[in-house]
């Protein structure tokens, strides 16, 4: 960690911190994780390449919501303030932040127990809920890192068809003209019917955090935003019920009680929200430079994941004897 940011905590946070050793992961961000007396902190140092000041801005807001959503009893790392702000600017552009260090350990779709997928869909619903009641906190317009209306969506696939040539690689080229042959069936109401409010918008393996039998903590909130709730959902039980290319509804009927708890939803409502984070990460992931050899690591489950969807487009209906 930069001495400049040691400093800066003992004197912005009031905190001597001691035994740092670097955490693993934040793209292109750097994570640190210290103990500051019996408090064990992680620093998040913000990438400038990421990161203008603008976008850190709005980081800031979402932060605020972490914050407020901490209140609610949300289990979500602690964040500190420095007066009335969470990130910290130093005079050469750093800019950090310092919240609770969050035990637990990932999962996968191999990994995770039913208990833990029950537990998984009532952190999201009570996660949702406690959304919902941050009323005037945020602006009610989409984020710019998405297709959030069927005509953007619309807009984006066009201009990568007239954009394809002969040598980027076959399988993108069958993706972008399978998709744009789904993106014909879509009613035109498709967004307009699904539930509208705060989402968390990255609601991934490594931003979940679980014990033996449960969730222990939520974190990374940095991309919440007004948006559709259900993205949520739907990335949830890609990520988690996906299994070798088969859903397990066992898994999934565990995620819905979980979440059938504090908010509204149905076995039946989850394919939509399959579809619907089809939509939002399309232009995401059906991309030429997603379908190059050098593609590693967590993008390439999100890629296929987006590919089986689909490929099971037409399966994406749940009876509620599916289980």
């Amino acid at each position: 960690m930069d001495e400049k940011i040691i400093a800066d905590i003992k004197a912005g946070f009031g905190m001597v911190i001691s035994n740092i050793t670097t955490v693993n992961g934040g793209w292109l961000n750097q994570l640190w994780r210290a103990s500051a007396g019996d408090r064990e902190l992680l620093v998040k140092k913000y990438s400038r390449e990421r990161f203008s000041r603008e976008k850190l801005n709005r980081i800031e807001s979402a932060l605020q919501r972490q914050a407020m959503l901490e209140a609610y009893g949300v289990a979500c790392p602690h964040v500190y303030r420095c007066g009335q702000k969470i990130i910290r600017f130093l005079d050469d552009g750093t800019a950090y932040m310092v919240m609770s260090f969050c035990q637990g350990k990932n999962e996968n779709a191999q990994t995770i127990n039913t208990a833990q997928m029950k537990s998984l869909g009532s952190a999201c619903g009570y996660l949702h809920k406690a959304f919902s009641r941050l009323t005037g906190s945020v602006e009610k317009s989409f984020p710019a890192f998405g297709g959030y209306t069927m005509d953007s969506l619309c807009q984006t696939l066009r201009r990568q068809t007239r954009q394809l040539t002969c040598d980027m690689p076959a399988a993108y080229r069958r993706a972008l003209l399978s998709c744009e042959a789904i993106v014909k069936q879509l009613p035109p109401d498709f967004f307009d019917r699904l539930p509208r409010g705060i989402a968390h918008e990255d609601f991934t393996p490594d931003n979940l955090l679980f014990h033996e039998t449960g969730v222990e903590a939520v974190i990374d909130f940095d991309r919440n935003c007004y948006s559709y709730p259900w993205h949520d959902v739907g990335r949830a039980i890609l990520s988690f019920a996906l299994e070798d290319g088969q859903l397990n509804y066992e898994k999934i009927r565990a995620f819905v009680d979980g979440y059938a708890l504090h908010m509204p939803l149905s076995l039946a409502d989850v394919g939509d929200a399959l579809r619907l984070s089809w939509c939002i990460e399309v232009p995401w992931w059906i991309q030429p430079d997603c379908f190059t050899p050098s593609l590693t690591g967590k993008a390439v489950d999100f890629r296929e994941q987006i590919l089986w969807l689909t490929t099971h487009w037409e399966e994406l209906s749940f009876p509620a004897n599916a289980v």
